[in-house]
């Protein structure tokens, strides 16, 4: 056995003994709390997904992944019962800060997902089945210190984190572990703070709970048999703002630092600078800005972002006539700019409805100068219904979500994707550990220029079981 095989195994095993004997407190925590308090508090923010990976063969990269964003330190320890709410919604909207504490805690998650899939083509293609399983362990220390009362009666605090992932299935064949979140984070609590380092950026574009990142729903339909490319082999996945969102995505390096500010306590904003070098070769410049407001009938979430990537060397060509060589700002260049948001209305407390809509436009120059664009468009929304506090007293969650995609390029071709996803969540009642069943379909579309035609359809089972500490 190799030797990093071996330390990978010895450290998987640690991560998992340790995430073991985080249960039992945690629970006895939930429970102090609600005899505290005498009912469940509302949820934490959720775990943190731009471009989907593909959801065959293996798992997507670790710079994509996806994890719990813990409360603040208190000192009590925040009732979480219900099920988890969306990856990436910003964490002011799912519970309100609590005193700052400091101390050493660690947080994590972990889920389990298998899977049937199908997906078939309008050619001589043969359809495909696959039975698919997946998950994740998530594990890391978060130090938290409280530096003092500041100005307007906040305290000043001082955070720093760093976490591994272990892999259910892997992308190589060897153990994988990689990281999550690493960034340290300095502010003033419920007030503003500063963080730089590797982490997810606010979910502005809500999908509910039927669309987890990197699962068979959220990557939809496949243009062509046996082809799991992450960039050519899919449909257009839904654009959410997320050019600036996951960790690192690819085409997005994972250094960046954000300011928040909390107006109120039921706003937020978000200002974030992406920067970073890419493995080929281009230097990526980039900014985001998102902000919301969370009141107690419906929810506003609005975001913008802009992304520029060029060559770390100039490129030019030498002039024939004057034998000068020329340089070529634009050669080799991309930009990315887009903006979008969601409405979620709550009616009661019982129901949630959503509506989403988002643009995005790249331009791309070839090492020619030759100018590349295409245009998209996301819309869609869900609607939630929380079935069992209405008949069996215990939360039993129902929903559906629809999305479509479009997207166009200078020579007129054509995409078009359709996603659906019909739910049914069962919380466990502590730390929001969910059972989940999603049924979804997908329907792919694509007409070139030249008039030739391609669908495709994706149906999928899946299974879920989540636990967040």
């Amino acid at each position: 056995m190799h030797r990093s095989s071996l330390l990978g195994r010895v450290f998987t095993t640690v991560c998992l003994l340790a995430g073991a004997g985080l249960f039992a407190p945690a629970v006895r925590a939930q429970n102090e709390t609600l005899e505290d308090f005498g009912a469940p508090s509302s949820n934490p923010a959720a775990h943190a997904p731009a471009r989907a990976v593909p959801a065959l063969p293996g798992p997507p990269p670790s710079s994509e992944s996806a994890a719990v964003s813990p409360p603040a330190s208190a000192s009590k320890p925040t009732a979480r019962t219900g099920a988890p709410a969306e990856a990436g919604l910003p964490g002011w909207m799912s519970s309100p800060p609590g005193p700052i504490v400091s101390g050493l805690d660690w947080h994590g998650n972990l889920e389990l997902d298998d899977g049937y899939v199908k997906y078939s083509w309008n050619t001589s293609a043969q359809p495909e089945i696959v039975y698919d399983s997946r998950g994740r362990f998530v594990l890391g220390p978060m130090l938290t210190h409280n530096l003092g009362r500041g100005f307007l009666g906040r305290d000043f605090f001082l955070r720093v984190t760093g976490q591994v992932v272990a892999w259910v299935q892997e992308a190589l064949d060897r153990y994988q572990i990689n990281a999550d979140d690493v960034y340290v984070q300095v502010g003033q609590q419920g007030l503003w703070d500063f963080q730089a380092g590797r982490f997810l950026t606010w979910r502005v574009f809500r999908k509910g709970l039927g669309f987890d990142l990197y699962t068979l729903e959220d990557t939809g339909a496949r243009i062509e048999q046996g082809n799991f490319d992450p960039v050519s082999g899919w449909f257009p996945h839904m654009y959410e703002v997320n050019t600036i969102f996951l960790r690192d995505s690819g085409a997005v390096p994972s250094s960046r630092a954000a300011l928040h500010f909390y107006p109120t306590s039921w706003s937020g904003i978000e200002l974030v600078g992406s920067y970073g070098h890419l493995p080929n070769n281009q230097d990526v410049l980039g900014g985001r800005l998102a902000a919301g407001i969370n009141l107690k009938y419906f929810s506003l979430l609005v975001g913008g972002e802009y992304q520029v990537g060029s060559p770390d060397q100039r490129i030019g060509a030498l002039d024939t006539t004057t034998l000068v060589w020329v340089p070529c700002d634009k050669c080799a260049t991309a930009k990315n700019y887009g903006a979008g948001g969601s409405l979620a209305l709550t009616p009661v407390p019982q129901i949630e409805i959503a509506v989403n809509l988002a643009y995005l436009e790249h331009k791309e120059w070839t090492a020619t100068a030759a100018l590349r664009s295409n245009s998209m468009r996301s819309v869609g929304g869900y609607l939630q219904l929380d079935a069992g506090s209405l008949l069996i007293k215990r939360s039993l969650i129902l929903g559906g979500a629809f999305f479509r995609t479009e997207n166009t390029n200078q020579d007129d071709d054509y995409w078009c994707h359709d996603q659906f996803a019909a739910y049914l969540a069962y919380p466990l009642g502590f730390n929001n550990a969910v059972v989940k069943l999603v049924f979804s379909k997908a329907t792919g579309y694509q007409q070139g220029h030249a008039g030739d035609k391609l669908d495709a359809d994706m149906y999928s089972l899946r299974l879920r079981f989540a636990y967040y500490y």
